[in-house]
């Protein structure tokens, strides 16, 4: 059975995944489509704070399902290098699932437009369709 990961650095104050992910009003504020995809077959949220938490829950866990990406993270660094890491997980072994998914929640505009392109410019190398919950603005 697959997970999802909730990356966010206020995971756990003003931004936990019921407030934000999953609710409309909120989506819409950071131009996600207002009805979020049903992930609930994939179990409770594992939520990362920072790219070590998220890293260990990637190690602890294999590779998530569906990744709910904010850009700018607790330890001062962003959510490239775990972009990165699962890049290089699939390349090495195959292993991302065949529906993954992600969204990006990030009001850094630039910095959710990198997450996505480095995820699609990888989906394109290899000859996959776009995501399926690729949300551009």
């Amino acid at each position: 059975m697959g997970w999802r990961l909730y990356l966010d650095d206020d995971a756990d104050t003003f931004r936990p995944p019921r407030t934000t992910i999953e609710n409309p009003a909120w989506r819409s504020e950071v131009r996600l489509p207002p009805i979020p995809p049903d992930l609930s077959h994939l179990g409770d949220w594992v939520i990362a704070r920072n790219f070590e938490e998220a890293r260990a829950a990637v190690e602890r866990l294999g590779f998530p399902t569906f990744v709910a990406f904010d850009h700018d993270l607790a330890d001062g660094r962003d959510a490239i290098p775990l972009v990165n890491l699962l890049i290089a997980m699939d390349m090495e072994s195959g292993s991302m699932p065949r529906d993954f998914a992600y969204e990006v929640h990030s009001r850094n505009p630039p910095g959710a437009e990198n997450i996505r392109s480095k995820l699609e410019s990888y989906f394109r190398s290899k000859s996959l369709p776009d995501s399926p919950c690729r949300f551009m603005p």
